[in-house]
């Protein structure tokens, strides 16, 4: 291979200045040209267009060459004539550059505040449908642009219908662990629906969303954090203390067996069923006893609700309004305007609307819409196998309708 000189590196990186420098010229004198040219005598603008086209020609496709020296020339001459007649309105290449990348940094903070936002899942209640450290395009514009920093929304396409995941700011105030925080469950009930659970089966007025359990248990995906590749052998599984990757619990040769080891030391495992409802369909998980476990009692949620009681040591006081005398409906419950009810995926593992009380419609951020990112169990290597997928399965099955 040929070695390229130092002149001839020099040249080309000449001739790459000429025609940056060029480029931002012409832009220069068509903007102006544009917004200020009736502004400009007839003798200016001729003689302005002339310089333009005078450095134009040097880039046509029928030049004869390319002089490095010609090129400059003419570059300087369109500059001169540019700050002659047009000096107060011209900018420089900086300001140039900074508004473009200011212009760049308001259009994406419009988008973000109306139209889309990336949002991260912080939590294990929705499992299996989303998973922790899974990334989400939020649609922020569906249900209507909203005045940022405050609850009032502008206008909207729809209210959130059931089945759909939303995003939504928590919206009671005393709650350390969620106060001020965006929260991301499934709507269960929408306003004027009477809604009920009754051993993990969900009734919508009177109805049972249609639920078909799985025959099968797995192990729940809620103890991913606590598994790794050991300090002294990274090709065994260590099991080590949540949030303590310096305590080895114990190690084992397959990430099967380590999980099989966790379920087995929790006492329960998880077994999924498929509901659906308003022509969505979805996954949820619930808690069951290991085979030959008898102290199985790992629930954060009751199996029905609402719950006869109010118990404050179990419930948030926004909870109290469900329960009698207040509810005349009970054992159900019915949604009142603006309020939505939400549940999490992995049901005895989800603080949500059972929990906390019902979501107002104002404190609602968006849909949730995309995957554009997802970790493979281990939270190192991408899940390409989820990537790019849908949140939310719709379908024709009248059952479902």
């Amino acid at each position: 291979m040929a070695k390229v000189s130092k002149a001839d590196k020099a040249q080309r990186r000449r001739a790459a200045e000429l025609d940056e420098l060029s480029s931002w010229l012409l832009r220069e004198t068509a903007r102006l040209l544009k917004r200020r040219g009736k502004k400009l005598s007839s003798a200016a603008r001729g003689e302005l267009e002339r310089a333009r086209d005078a450095l134009s020609a040097h880039y046509d496709d029928g030049a004869a060459s390319f002089d490095p020296e010609d090129v400059e020339q003419s570059a300087e001459a369109l500059d001169r004539v540019l700050e002659r007649h047009c000096a107060r309105w011209r900018k420089s290449p900086t300001r140039e550059y900074l508004e473009a990348v200011g212009g760049a940094i308001v259009l994406a903070l419009l988008i973000r505040a109306f139209v889309f936002e990336a949002f991260k899942i912080p939590t294990g209640s929705m499992i299996p449908t989303l998973h922790v450290h899974d990334h989400l395009f939020v649609n922020k514009f569906l249900y209507g642009l909203k005045i940022p920093f405050t609850r009032t929304r502008l206008f909207g396409l729809r209210t959130p219908a059931r089945g759909e995941i939303i995003v939504f700011e928590y919206p009671y105030e005393g709650d350390p662990d969620s106060s001020g925080k965006d929260l991301i469950k499934r709507v269960i009930a929408t306003p004027g629906d009477l809604v009920r659970l009754a051993n993990n089966v969900i009734f919508i007025n009177g109805k049972a969303l249609r639920h078909d359990a799985a025959a099968a248990t797995s192990d729940c995906g809620e103890s991913v954090d606590q598994l790794g590749a050991c300090p002294d052998d990274a090709d065994r599984i260590c099991v080590f203390n949540a949030g303590d990757d310096a305590n080895v619990v114990a190690g084992f040769a397959t990430r099967a067996e380590a999980l099989d080891a966790i379920a087995a030391h929790d006492g329960y495992a998880c077994i999924a069923a498929k509901e659906c409802g308003a022509g969505q369909a979805w996954t949820p998980q619930i808690h069951v006893a290991r085979a030959g476990d008898t102290g199985f009692a790992m629930s954060f949620n009751d199996a029905n609700w609402p719950p006869e009681r109010y118990d404050p040591l179990r419930f948030e006081h926004p909870a109290r309004a469900y329960m009698p005398p207040a509810n005349p409906d009970f054992p159900a419950f019915r949604i009142p305007e603006a309020h939505v009810l939400v549940m999490g995926d992995n049901r005895d593992n989800s603080k949500d609307g059972r929990y906390f009380g019902l979501v107002p419609v104002n404190t609602v951020k968006g849909k949730a819409g995309i995957i554009w990112y997802a970790y493979e169990r281990d939270f190192y290597r991408p899940d390409f196998s989820r990537i790019g997928t849908l949140v939310h399965e719709e379908t024709d099955d009248p059952a479902c309708q």
